[in-house]
């Protein structure tokens, strides 16, 4: 080694030769240093109709955290292409009480659009925590009424300590708001300052500029409530024994009610009820499984209530039914309900004790899925032909859902 460099030849190569090992000791330390090369991380949501929709977008979880290569959901943040505004997000389980296994945003897609999402991991680059845009809780302080709103309506059911005073009803109640802001904390604190001073201008039931309760779900079925038929006569529930939150937002809220098993021409029926509601939305996610000891199935009616002067719109081959009817105050507006099912699970319609039903058969322990909402006239939903088009567009947007993509 040492002649070859004492060599006058091949002394000048040495320099050339030194730098060339460097430079190639650098390349492996490189290599071995370099983290697991990371997936392309954006995915591209495309609208297939003509509508303009705003909605909650599910992608798997492991799928996002491995094209990110890392372990920490945490850390995950979405942004839109190209200006990277930040988008809301929530980590949610698709199977209620096990594990998170779904990445949730809400997306605003134009009428056949494309929109490009980027997920990355954190450092400082993630958004702040989002402003909540779904709420719900039992209240002890209203005889455990259980209530829930997005940023669009907000619902409640009673439960059992209101039953315990002789009020009995299983109906879903409708608030009708015209805010985008969450209220329900806000109306049972004024209503409940109101009775103590005995002031009746604080209540909610009274238009203080966010909206009123002014919907008599009384006996009824209110918005999507249901029932058991059984030769034209209908058999309903109690109020719920017991609710469960499974997932409280910001832009997904789902909860479990139960109710007690009830008598129905001669069987004892029982029902779990699984409710979710996105941001965005007037349309309530409900799954209802039915129980009763020996009985293969059960003829549910899945119902909205027709108060005084209600219009009634019947389109089972599509899968709504609608109603659009006055408030019990004569100043408060007009009210639409509806309920959406998938197209041909029913062809049936049938009206009973202050309702309107679609009937269809229920497995005893197989979930039956159906949609339920309400809109108000003094808010977004202006008349009663608005109220079928945001209907008809919903059964639409069911039918054809955002399609999803990675690029590659």
């Amino acid at each position: 080694m040492t002649d070859f460099l004492r060599n006058e030849p091949t002394r000048h190569l040495w320099p050339v030769l030194l730098a060339f090992l460097t430079l190639i000791f650098m390349l492996c330390a490189l290599g071995n240093a370099a983290p697991t090369a990371k997936k392309p991380s954006v995915l591209n949501v495309s609208n297939p109709t003509p509508n303009v929709r705003e909605e909650v977008i599910a992608v798997p979880l492991a799928d996002v955290l491995r094209r990110l290569a890392t372990a920490d959901p945490s850390s995950v943040g979405i942004e839109i292409l190209p200006d990277r505004q930040k988008l809301p997000m929530q980590i949610f389980s698709s199977v209620a009480g096990a594990a998170p296994n779904t990445v949730l945003t809400l997306v605003n897609v134009g009428a056949s659009q494309n929109i490009r999402l980027r997920f990355f991991v954190g450092d400082g680059e993630t958004a702040s925590e989002p402003k909540p845009l779904v709420f719900g809780r039992t209240v002890p302080e209203r005889k455990d009424d259980f209530a829930w709103e997005n940023d669009k309506v907000a619902y409640r059911v009673y439960g059992p300590a209101l039953q315990a005073t002789g009020e009995i009803s299983s109906g879903i109640d409708v608030w009708s708001k015209r805010v985008s802001d969450l209220i329900i904390n806000d109306w049972y604190a004024k209503d409940a300052a109101g009775q103590r001073t005995k002031n009746p201008a604080m209540t909610y039931h009274k238009d203080s500029g966010q909206g009123l309760d002014s919907y008599d779900v009384g006996l009824t079925r209110g918005c999507g409530g249901t029932a058991i038929e059984s030769d034209g006569k209908f058999f309903v529930s109690k109020n719920y024994t017991n609710a469960e939150i499974l997932a409280n937002g910001p832009i997904r809220l789902q909860f479990r009610l139960h109710y007690a098993a009830w008598p129905a021409a001669g069987i004892d029926v029982s029902e779990e009820k699984i409710i979710t509601l996105d941001a965005g939305t007037h349309m309530n996610r409900i799954q209802s499984t039915f129980s009763s000891e020996g009985v293969p199935s059960v003829h549910a009616g899945i119902g909205l209530a027709t108060h005084a002067h209600a219009e009634i719109s019947e389109n089972p081959q599509e899968g709504i039914l609608s109603v659009w009817e006055p408030l019990t105050d004569s100043s408060a507006g007009m009210d639409g309900t509806g309920i959406v099912l998938s197209a041909g699970v029913t062809d049936t319609v049938a009206g009973g004790d202050g309702n309107i039903y679609f009937l269809l058969n229920a497995r005893a322990n197989v979930p039956i899925v159906y949609f339920a909402g309400a809109g108000w006239s003094k808010s977004d939903i202006r008349d009663q032909d608005a109220w079928r088009r945001y209907l008809r567009d919903f059964s639409i947007d069911l039918q054809r859902p955002l399609q999803m993509s990675w690029e590659q």
